[in-house]
């Protein structure tokens, strides 16, 4: 089956998190990029989980042209924020660490549309850490086929 819209995992993979995250406390924000657009991090909403498009890749096509098999990245990125280990961000990473858990758990081998194949866990991009504020991407690969019209 082909896709229809080359950005139709968006909704289903934030969808799933927050189902999969309800029950945390605090609540986990599940924010998209368009949600974080003009947020700085001071204001960004945490602990949250950013779900964002990070490309595809030609996995094969088709001799004549008309079809490709897509293999798209997706990130998501665990954001916490923890003060109380400042200097060294211990604690933010702790907490970040137990729901980077939860969302790989979500995530992998779950199939967002019945276009899509399962996720599969990938390599990602390094954490970050940055005054109170971490940040663990785990990064899913979703395999797509796109036909001409």
């Amino acid at each position: 089956m082909a896709v229809q819209n080359l950005w139709e995992l968006d909704d289903p993979l934030r969808e799933r998190l927050a189902a999969q995250l309800a029950d945390l406390v605090p609540r986990v924000h599940v924010l998209s990029t368009a949600d974080l657009a003009g947020v700085t991090e001071a204001t960004q909403p945490t602990p949250a989980v950013h779900v964002v498009y990070q490309g595809y890749r030609v996995a094969e096509s088709r001799s004549d042209g008309r079809g490709a098999r897509l293999e798209q990245t997706w990130l998501a990125i665990v954001a916490t924020r923890n003060v109380r280990d400042l200097r060294a961000g211990g604690a933010a990473r702790v907490d970040g660490g137990l729901i980077a858990a939860r969302v790989a758990g979500a995530l992998m081998g779950f199939k967002p549309t019945p276009a899509s194949k399962p996720l599969r866990l990938v390599d990602a991009p390094t954490a970050g850490y940055s005054g109170g504020f971490a940040y663990m991407p785990l990064a899913f690969v979703a395999e797509l086929v796109i036909e001409s019209l």
